[in-house]
């Protein structure tokens, strides 16, 4: 018996629907906070669900108040433009016709994750912890004059090239931070901890363990792992994922300059610090347990295990800010900023121009 092949034509293959990849939103845990390179933050007036003015503002001068606090989406399985940002109330942050424009830029309303609200971060190689923000359609996210700005504060007309001060942003961390994640250390003099050569080194005479500069080329070493323990305290991994951070003595130490003995042959010539941390520990035991407390503002204390606070102090002999582990209270000298890695979008092989 002969049988009847159905057919179907070429046009009307063109018009079946693509085949629809699942894809999911997880959500990181805790806060993020976006600030300007001039130190505002991004602020969505009534924790969002607003489409007229003042929607999002950048004048607030701390993260103190849930408004200035998004949490972060990421898209499963990641897509160019991975990532959602939703306001304290629900709401997500929407780029308006997926960017390009100077007026009626942001709304706050969207209930939703689609298009206009999918973003894109890339962290900045000249500048470690800043990003920028993409939308959907390419263009980068303004703040107007860096910040400090309650009317025309964000833009989204900047193509994708343009990277100027005004369009970068810190995505800052705020409350929960997980557990097992990477975070880049900043001091409240804006400078980064470094874990000299990725960790391993002990009291080793003038060699640096833990270290505080300026970038200076290297991201990774300033990447710590922050592993939860069972008792609530971190402890810090250094990047080259073997070793931990130790609090020697378990804090109450303080870094001293020590100037150069050029006296005798035996003696380099060069000055040092002294050391209040070592970096070869393999297992976590008393002195490599930290409590990592959340200040409310986006900022963490660094306690270590004998009740002292990890803090910045400046140095009166080189003028220079030094670390200290010796602090009782907490002041902004106390206060740290953490920056997640991870938060890079995949590239774009195909720009827009």
């Amino acid at each position: 018996m002969n049988r009847m092949i159905p057919t179907i034509s070429i046009a009307a293959l063109l018009t079946l629907p693509p085949l629809a990849m699942a894809q999911t939103w997880n959500t990181l845990p805790g806060e993020f906070a976006l600030r300007t390179l001039k130190g505002f933050y991004v602020t969505a007036i009534n924790g969002g669900g607003r489409t007229t003015d003042p929607i999002v503002v950048t004048a607030a001068t701390s993260a103190r108040t849930p408004w200035e606090k998004f949490r972060l989406g990421v898209m499963d399985p990641p897509a160019t433009h991975d990532k959602s940002f939703q306001t304290s109330g629900g709401n997500y942050l929407t780029a308006v016709d997926g960017g390009g424009r100077t007026t009626d830029v942001l709304h706050t309303d969207a209930t939703q994750v689609r298009q206009w609200e999918q973003f894109r971060l890339v962290e900045l190689l000249d500048a470690p912890t800043f990003f920028v923000i993409q939308t959907i359609h390419g263009n980068n996210l303004t703040a107007v004059g860096e910040g400090g700005k309650f009317e025309d504060a964000i833009h989204t007309d900047a193509g994708w090239w343009q990277v100027g001060d005004w369009e970068r942003f810190r995505v800052v961390k705020c409350g929960d931070l997980g557990s097992g994640y990477q975070y880049t250390i900043v001091a409240a003099d804006d400078e980064l901890l470094y874990a000299v050569n990725g960790g391993g080194i002990a009291d080793s005479g003038r060699i640096d363990t833990i270290w505080k500069a300026p970038w200076s080329g290297d991201t990774t070493v300033t990447r710590f792992k922050f592993i939860r323990q069972s008792d609530g305290s971190y402890a810090l991994q250094t990047s080259n994922g073997v070793n931990f951070v130790t609090a020697l003595g378990g804090g109450g130490e303080v870094e001293r300059y020590m100037p150069a003995d050029c006296g005798g042959l035996s003696s380099a010539c060069q000055s040092w610090f002294t050391h209040i941390f070592h970096t070869d520990a393999t297992q976590v035991q008393a002195w490599e347990k930290f409590n990592i407390i959340d200040q409310g503002d986006c900022k963490y204390a660094i306690q270590t295990v004998k009740g002292f606070f990890v803090g910045i102090f400046k140095d009166s002999s080189t003028g220079s800010f030094l670390l200290t582990t010796d602090r009782s209270t907490v002041s902004e000298n106390e206060k740290f900023q953490l920056v997640m890695h991870g938060l890079d979008s995949p590239v774009v092989l195909n720009r827009p121009r």
